[in-house]
């Protein structure tokens, strides 16, 4: 059966999905789609709302016989693609085709880090408190640990960050819960799947990564797939260059503390310093203004409150710095802390300065935080 008679007013999904109609540009696009993975060529595909785009690409994805990654726009339309439309089409092509959700780290919860929560017993609120509790009970329930699944805790919850990894804290290979991760699950099921759903935000971290010489976190593939293709160029602005925010500095210092309490530490030298450390970045946030925006580094480079908040930032990671080394060897989680740290004092000192020419200098603010970029 072609794909014309597959999409048809008599194929499987008019009869699978009660009112399914043909539609002309449909099957253009399906058609279209079918020849680019079929002859290895580009396709860009543009299409009005009620096309049936995301069936039009589907369809010949499955039954293309390939290794394929399908990128959407955003995490809800990659749940919605591997929750409700993927399990359809499978159903209406009755085609045995493994499939896999794979998503960034900070969407799955990290054993380690939750067990830091858990033993630091260092909360902002009861509400926190409250919340770290709801993520233990359902920590015994979930299969798959995407935070996604926790209906109990939103997931715009900022208690979210002390119990999910970051390229910066996770702890690799040294960590003790390696073999609960499931990060390293999800990517695992990724390698053996025929067909995985990811985002654009995944697979430019992807990229970058590659670009860098340091790893892959997406299996290798014969075809990509972009739905929303139209929001690429701000994504992969966010990931070619240097970037640094107010929340990975803050982690680093909630980090700090929590891996002192669960090494047993007495001196508190090291939690002294990370505190200051989180003063400083939140006085930055201050300096830079109350709204949010996105601008040029060059508004607000020669700004007096700027300067010293950077300069506090500056003295208040050398410090945190020289109090590490002395501890690092006390555990693997210091060793990190102490590793990020130096690596965040350089960063700091690229973003501050003068670009080079063929890059574009700027900073964002959000909420709480911010984030400096040279791109």
């Amino acid at each position: 059966m072609d794909i014309e008679e597959i999409l048809g007013d008599s194929g499987p999904f008019a009869r699978l999905i009660e009112g399914f109609i043909p539609r002309y540009a449909q099957l253009q696009m399906a058609s279209a789609v079918a020849q680019a993975l079929d002859g290895g060529k580009v396709l860009v595909a543009e299409a009005g709302t009620g096309t049936g785009k995301t069936f039009a690409y589907l369809v010949p994805a499955l039954l293309s016989g390939q290794k394929i990654i399908v990128s959407t726009g955003t995490k809800n339309l990659q749940d919605q693609l591997f929750q409700k439309d993927l399990p359809l089409v499978k159903k209406a092509l009755g085609v045995p085709v493994e499939v896999a959700l794979l998503k960034g780290r900070a969407n799955y919860l990290c054993p380690h880090r939750l067990d830091l929560a858990m033993n630091g017993g260092r909360f902002s609120s009861r509400s926190e408190s409250h919340e770290i509790q709801e993520i233990r009970q359902w920590s015994g329930t979930t299969q798959t640990g995407d935070i996604a699944e926790c209906h109990q805790v939103s997931e715009s919850s900022m208690v979210w960050s002390r119990v999910t990894s970051t390229a910066d804290n996770c702890l690799g290979g040294d960590c003790e819960f390696l073999s609960d991760c499931y990060l390293n699950h999800a990517r695992r099921r990724a390698q053996e799947a025929e067909l995985v759903v990811v985002n654009h935000h995944l697979f430019f971290a992807d990229l970058s990564l590659r670009d860098e010489g340091v790893g892959e976190l997406l299996p290798a593939a014969d075809s990509f797939i972009f739905d929303e293709a139209h929001q690429l160029p701000d994504v992969a602005a966010n990931f070619f260059g240097i970037t640094m925010s107010g929340n990975q500095l803050l982690e680093l210092a909630r980090d700090t503390i929590a891996e002192d309490i669960n090494e047993a530490g007495e001196d508190r030298r090291l939690r002294v310093t990370a505190e200051q450390l989180e003063k400083g970045v939140k006085d930055l946030r201050l300096a830079l203004g109350e709204s949010m925006r996105r601008a040029p580094w060059s508004e607000v480079a020669d700004d007096k409150k700027v300067i010293a908040a950077i300069e506090q930032i500056g003295e208040e990671l050398d410090s945190l710095q020289d109090a590490l080394e002395p501890q690092a060897d006390r555990g693997k989680g210091l060793a990190s802390c102490l590793s990020r740290c130096s690596e965040f004092r350089t960063r700091l000192e690229v973003l501050t300065r003068n670009p080079p020419e063929d890059h574009i200098h700027w900073f964002e603010t959000h909420t709480r935080s911010f984030t400096l970029n040279l791109t």
